[in-house]
């Protein structure tokens, strides 16, 4: 840690703001607002049993003296209090996970989500009032659900049993070491709220990665960031890394493949225990990871005594986008048949919970609130009751922006703050349909509820995706008619160098 804030001013110009100088971006001993891991004023959650398995029976969680761990976190406070105050000028970007928003936010800066609508300053009380629609969880619960927590904005307080985190900004190249301080912090922080790093924690790789990147010089830049991340995991003690499988830019499928799975092998041998985890994707362009026919092909690429250190982690948004229907109990089944059958559910170790605001098969990633998208309640009650989901981190990664009261409407007027009760509420939704049964007429008051709430947005994206399949369609028939007519092509003119890779990610209308 640097000594002054001055040393910390000139670090942080060197290395273009990074996200709090190479510590992990989790909940970090935040106590000097009353923070920890899991939030504010979070009471311990009782220890439960867990499992890298789907099968067995896990661990109960080791009981710690109550006496000798508040004398660890008094001895915490004082040695990071000047730290914490350090802090207090750091800048760091803002990430919205899956969204894409980039923003500017001081670390440590209070974030919106810590102010009220009328742009007070929430008190403490308030803050911890926004989580209690979460109840206590059930001693012998085997789904652990999270969501995606920043240590820098401080909104880690969903209050869940899981969770995912940057490593390190995601919008820059910069790979800072990690400070062996941040690192037993991290560590101590898990154990005192009782989180297995190595099986509950799912860290989100960097956006700007691309293993399957066919320019050597970029593609080394990609796996030294990619590389550093694995082995920051292995220093916290993290077992699971989630990641985007890359794009086949202008280069073939199985070019890119074999490009990926190169890269794969180099990693994992330059590593121990850690799993890289490939995210499933809505199949948009020239994007990797649509149909799960592309992670047969990839793991077929790489020798099997790698395989048990290698991951599918499914974002119900994205596989919904790309044309899997996991809504009904029928389609459900059929997905996770075709999900072991194509690529084995020994490979399945993680999700990313997500509604989708566009229809089946729009290969859009365009995430929503559970319950209130295009693949509704019944699609989380499905997941929620699958005993093959058991043991495995789930993730939400849904908006929790609402508007600023009385900011007015017009589009330069739109400000928004951040509701992580949103996330509470949803963690306690799902928890709530484990053993429901989906025909009562509580569950069918909620489905009918939530859907209604997104009913707008349904209709305005719908809208939208059909119009854009009848401008497709129009296209293709004057392509068919010119073809048809004969007209030579004109000289000079380039292939479509996206049109064999926009046809390897569709997934729309078929599956391989």
């Amino acid at each position: 840690m640097p000594a002054t804030r001055s040393t910390r001013r000139n670090q942080e110009t060197k290395t273009a703001s990074t996200a709090t100088d190479g510590a992990p971006e989790t909940a970090i001993s935040e106590r000097k607002r009353g923070l920890s891991v899991t939030g504010a004023s979070v009471a311990k959650r009782p220890k439960k049993s867990s499992s890298s398995s789907i099968t067995n029976q896990p661990k109960s969680a080791p009981k710690r003296d109550k006496t000798a761990q508040d004398k660890d976190t008094s001895e915490a406070d004082k040695s990071t209090e000047k730290s914490l105050e350090t802090r207090e000028t750091e800048r760091a970007r803002k990430i919205k996970p899956e969204e894409g928003k980039d923003e500017e936010e001081e670390v440590g800066k209070p974030s919106s989500s810590q102010y009220t609508s009328a742009g007070k300053r929430k008190t403490k009380e308030e803050q911890s009032a926004e989580m209690n629609p979460l109840a206590p969880r059930a001693s012998g619960l085997r789904m652990y659900v999270g969501a995606h927590v920043s240590a820098a904005k401080a909104d880690h307080t969903s209050r869940g049993n899981a969770f995912a985190l940057f490593l390190k900004s995601q919008r820059k190249w910069d790979n800072p070491p990690l400070q062996d301080e941040h690192r037993d912090l991290f560590k101590k922080a898990c154990v005192e709220n009782n989180y297995d790093a190595a099986l509950h924690v799912l860290p989100h790789g960097s956006y700007l990665v691309n293993l399957a990147q066919e320019d050597p010089a970029k593609a080394k830049v990609a796996y030294n960031s990619f590389l550093d991340d694995l082995k920051r995991c292995e220093a916290l003690g993290i077992k699971l890394y989630n990641f985007h499988p890359g794009a086949t830019n202008k280069t073939s499928l199985e070019s890119s493949l074999s490009r990926l799975a190169k890269a794969l092998i180099s990693a994992l041998d330059a590593t121990k225990t850690v799993i890289p985890v490939l995210e499933t994707m809505c199949g948009h362009g020239t994007t990797i990871g649509g149909p799960l026919s592309h992670f047969r092909d990839l793991f077929a690429l790489i020798p099997e005594s790698y395989h048990p250190r290698l991951g599918v982690c499914v974002d119900t948004c994205h596989s919904f986008a790309a044309g899997y229907d996991l809504r009904s109990p029928a389609g459900w089944d059929r997905f996770m048949t075709e999900f072991d059958e194509t690529i084995g559910l020994k490979f399945l170790r993680a999700w990313h919970l997500n509604d989708s605001k566009t229809p089946l098969g729009s290969n859009r990633d365009l995430h929503a609130n559970i319950g209130t998208g295009f693949l509704g309640l019944r699609a989380f009650h499905n997941l929620m009751n699958d005993k093959r989901a058991e043991g495995m981190p789930m993730v939400l990664e849904t908006p929790i922006d609402r508007p600023v009261e009385g900011a007015g409407t017009g589009a330069k007027s739109k400000k928004t703050i951040e509701d992580k009760s949103v996330w509470a509420k949803e963690i306690k939704l799902l928890e709530s349909l484990i053993g429901m049964d989906p025909e009562s007429k509580e569950f069918l008051e909620l489905e009918a509820k939530l859907a209604d709430e997104g009913k707008e947005e349904r209709a305005k994206h719908q809208a939208m995706f059909d119009k854009k399949a009848k401008e497709n369609s129009g296209k293709s028939k004057d392509i068919r008619s010119m073809f048809g007519k004969g007209k030579p092509k004109r000289k000079g003119s380039k292939k479509d160098d996206s049109s064999e890779d926009a046809t390897d990610g569709e997934c729309g209308s078929s599956h391989e």
